[in-house]
């Protein structure tokens, strides 16, 4: 179960080398194109609110980068069916962290229903997943499919135990939305109580300040600008919103899964 004692800092410095570098030499390269979180903040959350031996859950694995990074730190990865595009890479990820020593262990589900959940071992440490959206996504449909991945899995984590999701700043249409009010919405109405809201930086900090890294040709894109057609500054950060399963009850209206 979490080992977690003191509260995490508001601000990590998780920005020191670039996502690219990040990904080099250890992940197949298409998992640059997955923009829901770093190597570095993966690593930063499970070292957080896990400890060696601990379960970690990605429902929307992606490219695999969760359970990659729960496998290389020495935790067992369970992840459900990722997006077609996404399943080369996340085998090949897998096969990396495997390479690189004496890992944890990787369960990949066909589905919330697959028998194989019920043998697990024990139940889920940490819940951790980042919110994928294009500049054409449905805000909608991005947080439903947010809702219903954390609806099929919160039961499997222990009493008390983490639920993460990080998200980076979504400008739709000039505006810049309110991702993480609305993740606290989805979150609510599934029976999460917040526990921490931290700042993951994607860029270096030199001296006092964050120095935003300069993105060629980022002016053409829908989220660079404003409602008003000016130019903004380039996403610094992503937002790590932390919830917890309340320790005193469970929801009843998925059966438990046996932990015993």
């Amino acid at each position: 179960m979490p080992k977690t004692a003191l509260r995490p800092g508001s601000v990590w410095d998780t920005g020191r080398a670039t996502p690219a570098r990040q990904v080099a030499d250890r992940r197949v390269g298409a998992t640059r194109g997955d923009t829901a979180l770093t190597p570095e903040v993966a690593r930063q959350i499970i070292t957080t609110y896990t400890a060696p031996g601990d379960t970690i859950c990605d429902p929307n694995p992606g490219p695999g980068l969760v359970l990659a990074e729960a496998l290389r730190a020495g935790r067992d990865a369970l992840g459900l069916p990722a997006d077609p595009r996404w399943e080369s890479a996340l085998e090949a990820n897998l096969d990396l962290a495997r390479l690189a020593g004496p890992v944890g262990s990787a369960t990949l589900l066909d589905s919330v229903d697959d028998p194989r959940a019920a043998e697990l071992p024990s139940a889920v440490d940490l819940v951790l997943t980042g919110l994928r959206h294009t500049p054409h996504s449905d805000p909608s449909r991005v947080l439903v499919g947010l809702y219903e991945d954390l609806d099929a899995v919160a039961d499997w984590v222990w009493p008390g135990g983490h639920i993460v999701i990080t998200c980076r700043p979504w400008r739709r249409h000039g505006r810049l939305l309110d991702l993480p009010g609305k993740i606290h919405d989805a979150a609510d109405a599934i029976g999460l109580v917040p526990a921490d809201h931290c700042i993951a930086l994607t860029t270096p900090i030199r001296g006092n300040r964050v120095r935003p890294r300069i993105v060629s040709r980022a002016g053409h894109l829908p989220e660079s600008t404003d409602i008003h057609g000016r130019p903004t500054a380039i996403s610094a950060h992503l937002d790590v919103l932390v919830f917890r399963l309340p320790a005193t009850a469970h929801r009843q209206e998925t059966p438990q899964r046996d932990v015993a």
